[in-house]
């Protein structure tokens, strides 16, 4: 079973915790009290930041040494699930989205 990570970037106006978000963002719901993440520029860093990639209509595989990370998105967060990512690539991806000022909420 994948690590499933979720980023979003939360406004000081955001009421619910972050359980409370990741249940809405997964339940495809758009979420009161988050900004829209600019998806196109993180995209774009994912992209260097994993040189190795596969990107298909509303997925961008990026592979690892030893596994692979696929990531999903609406405007308001980025979900990754890790199969065999090694604990370096772990933190590359998380190092990308905090660059953009996201919150890590792992599921």
């Amino acid at each position: 079973m994948p690590d499933i990570l979720l980023f979003w970037r939360p406004r000081p106006d955001l009421t619910l915790s972050p359980a409370e978000v990741a249940r809405e963002v997964l339940w495809g719901e758009d979420v009161e009290g988050l900004d829209d993440l600019p998806i196109k520029q993180v995209i774009e860093r994912l992209k260097a930041a994993f040189p190795e990639h596969r990107e298909s209509a509303g997925q961008l595989t990026l592979q690892t040494g030893g596994g692979r990370i696929e990531t999903t998105w609406t405007w308001q967060h980025v979900k990754a699930e890790l199969h065999d990512a090694s604990d370096i690539d772990r933190q590359r991806l998380v190092a990308v989205l905090e660059g953009f000022d996201c919150q890590t909420f792992e599921g």
